[in-house]
């Protein structure tokens, strides 16, 4: 090493411990993404809810769906035929056709479906009649309670981080019941009777939150909301939610690990430097000029496979014995298809063949020029008699 270039070195040194150093000391943010997700411990994940879920349903067994309802039931449901219970806590909760006639007969059949959303789709909201609406606080408090006299608690369970949520303002009055409202009177909560079952619609996923049952101490609300649900086997949805079809890539994965994220850019800037300092020493790399490939077995592999792909055998067959005269023409002067002058027996003695072989193969010939098809058998013995009597050739 050269004293000159020591400096840079010790400069590059330096500037990685400090990174490092940076990476390390600096506090971890908050994630306040709203993902909904059962393993997440971040403010607005589920993982509270669902570890203790089986005590609103204990001795049941609780499910897990990573896929949809359709293809749920479809491969992944041990029993497919008993009632459950079907619980989605989403951000959008947007089916298409196919997927809203699924929870749909479920419900019919007598499956109780629980869903809370922010947001729905305009299939679904029109399945059931229903449409949703928006509301603000100037205070930035949101106030929620129940109607029925056995879950109303006397004072509101109140939700400071939120400044609105979202309300029913129109839903179906013959078949609804309304069971929770917040502090504008305002429709949070409803159920449905839809065939044998129920739908439990919720505009408020928020409540099921950590932040929410943790921090805010309404853990109570949301276990009351679950309540109405009938104790029995639960589907837990881990598929409608709001960050499920972000592509997880190995740079990402990097880049949300602390440590992993410091020596990913202390690597590339450890490439720079070199990059930036030892470049222009090095001589341009002579590139390597490959030799023009021969593609003429290629060609023939890829013309043989589109003719045996199109099953004409008899294309084939005519055009192997072509190939076979063409090549007999050139060694011995012989034209196996020549009507006149054609002598079966001096053919045989110039190429060295056994004259009742040849006489099979001209046999053979005469025959599939007269078909309309062969079949993939008939060309293989045609084939085989082919080979046999070039093989003999001298």
């Amino acid at each position: 090493m050269k004293k000159k270039d020591l400096k840079y070195y010790i400069f590059i040194v330096l500037v990685l411990i400090s990174i490092i150093i940076f990476e390390t000391m600096k506090p971890k943010q908050i994630d306040w993404r709203f993902t909904l997700e059962q393993k997440d411990k971040i403010p607005y994940g589920t993982y509270v809810l669902f570890n203790t879920i089986k005590d609103i349903f204990p001795e049941k067994q609780i499910l897990v769906n990573k896929k949809t309802t359709w293809e749920f039931r479809k491969k992944y449901d041990p029993d497919s035929a008993g009632l459950k219970n079907y619980l989605y806590i989403a951000e959008t909760f947007t089916l298409d056709k196919s997927e809203t006639e699924t929870l749909l007969n479920l419900a019919k059949s007598g499956n109780n479906v629980f869903i809370s959303a922010r947001n729905f789709g305009k299939t679904f909201s029109d399945t059931l009649n229903f449409e949703l609406s928006y509301s603000f606080f100037l205070d930035s408090v949101s106030e929620l309670n129940f109607y029925n006299p056995n879950l109303k608690s006397k004072k509101s369970y109140i939700y400071k981080k939120s400044a609105g949520f979202s309300f029913f303002s129109k839903s179906d009055t013959v078949n609804c019941e309304v069971l929770a409202h917040d502090k504008k009177k305002n429709a949070v909560f409803f159920r449905q009777k839809f065939g044998k079952g129920f739908f439990y619609i919720s505009s408020v996923p928020e409540v099921f939150t950590n932040y929410a049952m943790i921090t805010e101490k309404n853990y109570a609300f949301a276990y009351k909301m679950l309540s109405y649900l009938p104790i029995r086997k639960t589907v837990w949805d881990d598929y409608y939610k709001p960050f499920r079809k972000q592509s997880k890539t190995s740079l990402s994965f990097l880049l949300s690990e602390k440590s992993l994220k410091a020596a990913y850019y202390t690597l590339l800037l450890t490439v720079l430097f070199f990059v930036f300092f030892t470049a222009k020493r090095k001589q341009r790399i002579i590139p390597t000029i490959k030799p023009y490939e021969n593609k003429t077995k290629a060609f023939i592999l890829t013309l043989s496979g589109l003719y045996h792909k199109s099953k004409n055998h008899k294309d084939i067959a005519l055009k192997r014995f072509t190939y076979f005269n063409n090549f007999i023409k050139t060694k011995y002067n012989v034209n196996l298809i020549d009507n006149e002058g054609f002598d079966e027996e001096k053919a045989a003695q110039k190429t060295g063949t056994d004259i009742g072989l040849l006489k099979k193969l001209l046999s053979y010939h005469t025959k599939i020029n007269k078909l309309e098809t062969i079949s993939q058998e008939e060309l293989i013995r045609f084939n085989k008699i082919l080979e046999e009597i070039k093989a003999q050739c001298k």
